[in-house]
């Protein structure tokens, strides 16, 4: 939750929380991580090793894996910066586009219908990712993409929301009290 403040601080209001944030699977960096590992770092260093143990191909191995390991934190970043934020306050979709780009929407929990999530595909069903939707009144979808732990997320979802519902309609009786009494007052003096 540290990693989350530290990353999502622009996002957040003041006074709001990140109570649960939804990551996708791990799968996601999986395929990019083999391949960098083969193509950035082995298939380089064989080389190097095997037979063109010069000076200037140990520097293209070095120059060629800074990049490959550059390239993996770029696709470590993209994984872990699209996300779904539940606040104490609303949900909030980060969608990442580049370094320099994203796209982040709030949603409301009094307009948040709910979620549902859907399997797709065998791999999905042996690793347990899903495409997790959140539906909204508006009648637009938020979807996240290979989601792991769909359960524990509309679970979070349904009881975050359901605080916040409570607490709010809390403050509105609080309020409702308040100016009722002091109407009440008011036409006592006024007698």
């Amino acid at each position: 939750m540290i990693l989350d403040r530290l990353i999502y601080h622009k996002h957040l209001e003041k006074g709001e929380k990140i109570l649960y944030s939804v990551h996708k699977h791990w799968i996601e960096v999986a395929k990019p991580a083999l391949e960098i590992g083969f193509f950035g770092f082995a298939l380089p260093w064989t080389f190097f090793f095997v037979g063109f143990d010069s000076r200037p191909f140990f520097w293209i191995a070095v120059v060629w894996s800074g990049m490959a390991y550059l390239r993996f934190m770029y696709v470590l970043i993209y994984w872990y910066a699209n996300t779904w934020l539940i606040t104490n306050m609303n949900v909030i979709t980060i969608e990442w586009k580049g370094i320099f780009s994203n796209i982040a929407t709030r949603l409301g929990y009094e307009d948040i219908e709910g979620a549902s999530y859907e399997i797709k595909g065998f791999w999905g069903s042996i690793f347990r990712y899903v495409n997790l939707v959140l539906r909204v009144m508006s009648g637009s979808h938020a979807k996240l993409e290979n989601f792991s732990r769909p359960k524990k997320a509309e679970l979070a979802l349904a009881r975050f929301k359901e605080q916040f519902l409570n607490d709010r309609n809390l403050k509105d009786a609080n309020t409702l009290k308040r100016l009722l009494s002091n109407l009440v007052m008011y036409e006592n003096r006024n007698r």
